[in-house]
């Protein structure tokens, strides 16, 4: 099932409220929130307690300051309080709450003028997250994120991206065209957990000398690609 909401400009936290406190559409998984006005805490409610949504479109979300996944609003305070049985044995809530893994793939988040910082800590569990685009997101400063399965990570044109700390194992692909304050030593420590890593793209990064291959190639030996301004 698909939800498209692209360009709703009066679409309030409170509207999508049916989708993450009662629960409504529980078999939709591609949700298009792009260029509407949703506010910070819907997002973030969203992405905590749909966990059967797939593919997430933000692009454009001039509300959305923070990405910081893994919070607990579906398993505490906002849970009601008879959600699970009285006679319900307390292994068999744990077993529900650990079985409501994310099942996001695609994040997408291109242009979205005000977020400054996107973490994705491990117990988030978004086992399945793929591709993450963070693309044309001018002000985003800080990047953490320890995604298992994460293949393609675009922060092209983050030009304000000094913070990057990434354990990812299965990265493949990572674009940082023009992000223009981030510094060597930076992407040489974020590199150091990307072991499967091929192609890098530090084009118009002032900060970055990708002259000498070898230091980025001793860093992540997988690295087959470098695409940057300095290589002719």
């Amino acid at each position: 099932m698909v939800l498209k909401l692209s360009a709703c400009k009066y679409l309030s936290d409170s509207s999508l409220e049916p989708l993450y406190r009662e629960g409504a559409l529980p078999m939709l998984v591609e949700l298009d929130l792009s260029y509407s006005s949703i506010g910070q805490t819907a997002i973030e409610e969203l992405l905590a307690c749909c966990t059967n949504l797939v593919n997430v479109n933000l692009n454009g979300c001039t509300n959305l300051h923070e990405l910081v996944c893994g919070s607990d609003y579906c398993r505490s305070g906002d849970m009601p309080i008879d959600a699970f049985p009285p006679d319900s044995a307390p292994d068999k809530t744990k077993e529900i709450r650990e079985s409501s893994d994310c099942q996001l793939e695609v994040l997408n988040c291109t242009g979205c003028p005000n977020i400054k910082k996107v973490v994705i800590p491990s117990t988030a569990n978004y086992l399945n997250l793929s591709k993450i685009n963070l693309n044309l997101s001018a002000n985003l400063k800080e990047v953490d994120l320890k995604c298992s399965n994460l293949y393609n990570l675009n922060l092209s044109n983050c030009n304000s991206l000094e913070i990057l700390k990434l354990d990812c194992p299965r990265l493949a692909n990572l674009q940082l065209l023009a992000c223009t304050m981030l510094q060597e030593d930076e992407l040489k420590s974020a590199l150091s957990f990307c072991g499967a890593l091929e192609i890098l793209n530090v084009h118009s990064c002032p900060q970055i000398n990708t002259l000498d291959f070898g230091r980025l190639q001793a860093v992540c030996p997988t690295l087959k690609r470098i695409q940057s301004s300095l290589i002719a």
